[in-house]
């Protein structure tokens, strides 16, 4: 039954329409393809374009670009660049059994969608490969000469699409397929990069009259960097060190330990501060009470969302430190006002996109490490803006801020915005396009996460883009779903864009 429930599936999956794209999403599904592991579907892409005799380039960085000639009474138009990346995030459920290093993706079709069994479906960016092989792979189709660029490592690094020769393009115009709801047409994004910083102190010893006191803020909703991060959503870090702030001003403290937040691109939910505090005449009841009034302030003058934030504050007994020391007064006051000064949340607004966040930056990730007589604070935090020089000018901002606070400071993987074009070609005629098959108009959409689009923006003169897709949910994780209806008509889009 087992075999014919599988060959029940196949069938599924095969008969979608559209037939051809659904087939071969389903052959590459059968190739593992995470990120910096792409040399198989590569060279599959590669053996696919020489057996349809089409002109195919593949790179060190096993990109793939492939040539198609135009149709009859399409050659005297400039080439179209369709594009889209061909590594997949690789996830599974704690309890399924899957080695996605030797195993193909198992495909499931339910209620309107193509789901994975138990893992991610690599719909993000697999659909953009299965509609590039169904492109070239037809000769009924009308079009100008294309040229399909499949990258590599989009999900991990953009190193793929950084490496490329773009020299090899002779078109101007690119559609990205790599955006995740139908009917909308996408034509900007976010650069960004990672911040990492780092604090490195001798411990001193605890003294008799130093309370050991642990802050702890929680209950927080948490949330995507990019596209959340406009929602007033309370970011753990920057809560628990504008109370410290606070509680600075009144009482002697020196930090112990701080940590919060697991991911660079997750608004964290969760901090944690050990302090050594000289409470003099005072109790732990009175700090405590200082730390909630000041949490209250704080979460209300961030306008936060969140429901049930939480502050605990606890004494901590010295016998449970295993000799762990304390930063002295004057870097503790360093570190407070570095994490206190420290930009977070929305920067601005976009001016050409109603409702876009344009520039913003989170404060993602905190740990300490507190052994041997040394106190070490590794932070990190994502900026992102749709505008290069807004971008460039946060980084310098941060760059400032650190040396102030004399915290070592480095800049990595930096990748461009992808910025909004007021005149557009391309958006007027997908836009039409969209038109004359529903006889509505699209949603004209900016995202504010980064997209490859920035890297050709950056690198080709005058290129001019935009990006759609199928309706996808949940990428990134195991309960990822295509909606099937919507592969249809985005593909009905892209040939009538093509045509058109």
């Amino acid at each position: 039954s087992n075999r014919f429930n599988e060959r029940k599936d196949k069938m599924k999956i095969e008969n979608l329409y559209p037939e051809k794209v659904f087939h071969y999403f389903s052959e590459i599904s059968k190739i593992p393809r995470g990120s910096n592991k792409e040399k198989k579907i590569s060279d599959w892409i590669v053996e696919f374009a020489k057996k349809r005799n089409l002109e195919v380039v593949q790179d060190k960085a096993f990109n793939v670009f492939i040539r198609k000639p135009a149709t009859a009474g399409y050659e005297e138009y400039s080439p179209l660049i369709l594009q889209g990346h061909m590594d997949m995030v690789w996830e599974k459920n704690k309890n399924t059994q899957f080695d996605f290093e030797t195993q193909g993706i198992e495909l499931v079709v339910e209620d309107g969608f193509l789901k994975a069994k138990g893992t991610t479906l690599g719909a993000d960016n697999g659909i953009a490969v299965a509609y590039a092989l169904a492109i070239l792979d037809s000769d009924d189709l009308k079009h100008p000469e294309l040229e399909i660029i499949l990258t590599t490592d989009e999900e991990d690094g953009m190193s793929g699409v950084n490496n490329l020769d773009f020299g090899i393009f002779s078109g101007k115009t690119l559609i990205n397929l790599d955006t995740e709801e139908y009917g909308q047409v996408y034509v900007s994004s976010a650069g960004g990069a990672r911040i990492f910083n780092e604090f490195n102190f001798d411990a001193e010893k605890l003294e008799d009259d130093d309370t050991v006191i642990s802050v702890d803020v929680k209950g927080l909703l948490g949330g995507h960097s990019g596209a959340e991060i406009h929602l007033g959503l309370g970011n753990s870090n920057k809560i628990l060190a504008d109370v410290l702030n606070h509680l600075n001003k009144k009482y002697t403290l020196s930090i112990m330990d701080i940590d919060g937040g697991e991911k660079t691109n997750a608004i964290p939910r969760e901090a944690v501060a050990l302090l050594a505090v000289k409470l003099e005449d005072e109790k732990v009841s009175d700090f405590e009470k200082l730390a909630k009034l000041a949490f209250e302030n704080v979460t209300k003058d961030f306008k936060i969302i969140d429901k049930n934030p939480v502050i605990e504050v606890k004494e901590i007994k010295k016998e449970e430190l295993k000799n762990q020391g304390k930063m002295s007064i004057s870097n503790t006051n360093a570190v407070i006002s570095f994490f206190h000064e420290f930009p977070n949340g929305v920067i601005a607004m976009s001016e050409d996109i109603k409702g876009l966040v344009e520039t913003s930056i989170n404060l993602g990730v905190i740990k300490t490490e507190n052994k041997d007589g040394k106190i070490n604070i590794k932070v990190q935090s994502l900026p992102r803006s749709s505008v290069n020089k807004s971008l460039e000018k946060l980084l310098n901002d941060v760059k400032e801020l650190s040396e102030k606070y004399e915290v070592a400071v480095k800049i990595n993987s930096p990748y461009p915005s992808w910025e909004y074009r007021k005149d557009s070609k391309i958006r007027d005629i997908v836009v039409n396009s969209f038109k004359k098959i529903t006889g509505k108009k699209p949603e004209i959409k900016a995202i504010h996460a980064g997209l490859e689009c920035g890297v050709f923006d950056n690198n080709m003169e005058n290129v001019d883009i935009v990006s759609i897709g199928p309706n996808i949910y949940g990428a990134h994780t195991p309960e990822e779903r295509m909606e099937i209806d919507s592969v249809g008509k985005t593909w009905e889009l892209l040939l009538k864009a093509m045509e058109d």
